[in-house]
């Protein structure tokens, strides 16, 4: 081996060191969020060219519906998912007054069909609807039903004017056993551009996943991954920015590439900053991102963040779809323990 050589190989070993470092010395940064934006390499998965997934990504959505001019944007919204088979079973649930009668509740179910299959009047011979009606507090048989039905995720409408803080979508994506998918009144029923926002936690990793194997349902080619952090080092000495930067690149390929992304090209973009949820928002609406897919909180030390507030500001603040991914029968024990108290005073309500 000649000189050249040797030096050469010798310069790659050590690229390679600084490169696994680097990862190390990122991958020890608190996800907070915002500031200088940058592309860099994009993803693509190895395998076959944007594969579509042979199954629903939900086996069963459950859709609460608020009997009013509120439901057709909602409606419309999932009819759109359900034609590229993103859901298997569509179950529309509607809650009355503890005062509703048989006569009232059987007169709510026709309207609830006849308004269901006009919009809903092209569906695939795969997907099934049904149509069930439940009395009380509207949260808790949403969660009962949820619970009892073992569904995947919950569709919630929201108004725009309405504030989150008290809203259900809020307390459905706390409490709920499954994913919840917010759709705001006037929403698009369209999903061209998918935006997650990620912390390099396997739960970030999870709701990659989803967004991927979603955009493969609905035949999309991409998608953008949104690192938002917050660098501690900054301000104890200059040249901090400058030892970060080169290292993202490296971390968020070993972070990306074990997950499925069905063939789609994934990009990573990357802010540094202060405030979370503004950041998430913000580039929501640089990019023209019609849909935001989060997980529900992650494991490092900014974990308190992930549905703790960032999620839930992110809810709050979003003029665009949210989807908070919960892996399936998450809090279950919870809310079962809950319902039974709750409810168990009441003949007909049984909990396996």
């Amino acid at each position: 081996m000649g000189f050249r050589a040797v030096v050469k190989d010798s310069q790659l070993r050590n690229a390679e060191t600084q490169r696994t470092q680097s990862q190390r010395n990122l991958l020890s940064y608190p996800c907070l969020s915002v500031c200088i934006c940058g592309f860099f390499d994009v993803v693509r998965n190895p395998m076959a060219p944007h594969s579509k997934p042979s199954a629903p990504l939900f086996r069963r959505g459950l859709v609460a519906l608020n009997h009013a001019r509120q439901d057709v944007d909602l409606l419309d919204y999932v009819a759109m998912l359900a034609s590229a088979e993103v859901m298997g079973e569509l179950h529309f649930v509607h809650v009355l007054p503890d005062s509703a009668d048989a006569a009232q509740i059987e007169s709510v179910r026709a309207s609830l069909i006849a308004q269901t299959g006009k919009a809903l009047d092209d569906l695939p011979a795969a997907v099934t609807c049904k149509h069930e009606i439940r009395r009380g507090p509207l949260l808790d048989r949403l969660l009962e039903y949820a619970t009892q039905e073992q569904a995947d995720v919950i569709f919630v409408g929201h108004r725009q004017d309405h504030p989150l803080q008290r809203s259900l979508a809020r307390r459905l994506a706390e409490l709920a056993p499954c994913s919840i998918w917010l759709a705001p009144d006037g929403a698009p029923a369209e999903v061209r551009r998918i935006l997650v926002p990620i912390d390099f936690s396997p739960r970030a990793a999870n709701a990659l996943g989803v967004a991927a194997r979603l955009g493969a349902l609905l035949g999309l080619r991409e998608l953008t991954a949104l690192h938002v952090y917050f660098d501690e080092s900054r301000t104890t000495y200059e040249g901090a920015d400058e030892q970060i930067r080169g290292q993202e690149a490296a971390a968020f390929r070993t972070f990306a590439d074990p997950v499925d992304t069905f063939g789609l090209t994934i990009e990573p973009m990357f802010r540094e900053g202060v405030h979370p949820a503004n950041t998430i928002n913000r580039v929501a609406v640089e990019l023209d991102a019609d849909l935001l897919v989060l997980e529900t909180r992650g494991h490092n030390r900014s974990s308190a963040l992930l549905l703790g507030s960032v999620a839930e500001e992110t809810l709050a603040k979003s003029h665009a779809p949210v989807l908070i991914v919960k892996r399936a029968g998450e809090q279950v024990g919870l809310i079962r323990a809950m319902l039974e108290r709750l409810f168990r005073s009441e003949p007909g309500v049984m909990f396996d």
